[in-house]
């Protein structure tokens, strides 16, 4: 059996799933780049599969840090990827936010780790908007081709330049040894903010003969969407196509795998946690017992998973 790990987009509510990890962690005692064999994000939940999967410093196939370790990067990052630029009247003006600031994040974090060195294969999406294409920076891929090698900084970069936000990464790729390409991306939830699918699809070509598919599905939370002031339905049209793409995929990932090899888990978050850019300490705490309160109603198919994921420890709902 073939366990692969998918992560949705969220923003700051990315520490939901990091706090969920952390739990699985904990009980198996094991890291989490141990229990999968493939590891899939958009977003923030891109930035999750790629820092739980970043070697040490000394290149030792154990990672950075542990989930737990991942989960507090959101409280010591604080709201530098989000400060905002603002007018001399005070408004904020362009994008709300400094794409120096996170990359400066990620770079500290990632240093010099190529997205080859993951420790587990690891996708995370993004759109290319040079050919309107999704686009994929994936580390079993890069392997094979060096020329599709970027740093995991740069990947990080990539999946979570949320076009509100930060300004697109350009990279030159190459697609063959005599042809180089610039790319103009942004961030994947554009066309896969549940990335399952696309974990999925991938993973049947990078085990070719496997039968046996495990897929983990953690979300970031979802809000109870209700109608907004005509001035702001721009943006409650863009959040409620993102929550109908999660929905579509859910679906889609129940017909086309056995109830016991889908584990989808998702946080049903009351009003006021509809941002993904409040990265105060009040509202990222707030998160955190959300986790744990998404932890203790999933208690059945957590104990279900942990049972797949480590058959041989004996496991107990906390």
């Amino acid at each position: 059996m073939r366990k692969i790990l998918s992560i949705d987009a969220g923003g700051v509510r990315g520490i939901i799933p990091a706090t969920i990890l952390a739990e699985v962690e904990a009980r198996t005692e094991q890291p989490v780049c141990n229990l999968f064999d493939f590891f899939a994000g958009t977003s923030s939940g891109g930035m999750l599969v790629l820092a739980l999967n970043c070697p040490d410093a000394f290149g030792y196939p154990r990672p950075l840090c542990s989930a737990a370790e991942v989960a507090g990067l959101f409280h010591e990052w604080g709201d530098r990827p989000f400060r905002s630029k603002v007018s001399n009247a005070g408004q904020p003006i362009g994008e709300m936010s400094s794409e120096n600031g996170v990359e400066e994040m990620f770079r500290e974090y990632f240093g010099n780790a190529l997205l080859s060195d993951s420790i587990k294969p690891t996708m995370v999406t993004a759109v290319d908007l040079t050919t309107g294409q999704p686009f994929f920076l994936n580390s079993a891929k890069a392997v094979r081709n060096v020329g599709n090698d970027v740093f995991m900084w740069q990947a990080a970069r990539a999946t979570t330049a949320v076009p509100t936000h930060f300004s697109p990464l350009r990279l030159s790729v190459s697609d063959d040894p005599f042809h180089d390409r610039e790319t103009c991306l942004v961030d994947g939830s554009l066309f896969a903010s549940n990335p399952a699918m696309c974990a999925l699809a991938e993973a049947r070509s990078l085990f070719p003969g496997e039968e046996d598919f495990l897929v983990l599905s953690l979300g970031c939370g979802a809000v109870a969407r209700t109608p907004v002031a005509s001035h702001q339905k721009r943006r409650w049209i863009f959040d409620f196509s993102l929550a109908a793409q999660s929905a579509c995929v859910d679906y889609q990932m129940r017909a086309f795998l056995p109830r016991q090899r889908y584990i989808r888990i998702q946080a049903d978050l009351m009003q006021g946690f509809e941002r993904i850019d409040d990265a105060s300490e009040q509202n990222l705490r707030a998160l955190q017992r959300e986790g744990r309160e998404t932890i203790a109603r999933n208690a059945d198919a957590l104990v279900q998973l942990l049972d797949l994921l480590a058959p041989s420890l004996e496991l107990t709902i906390a």
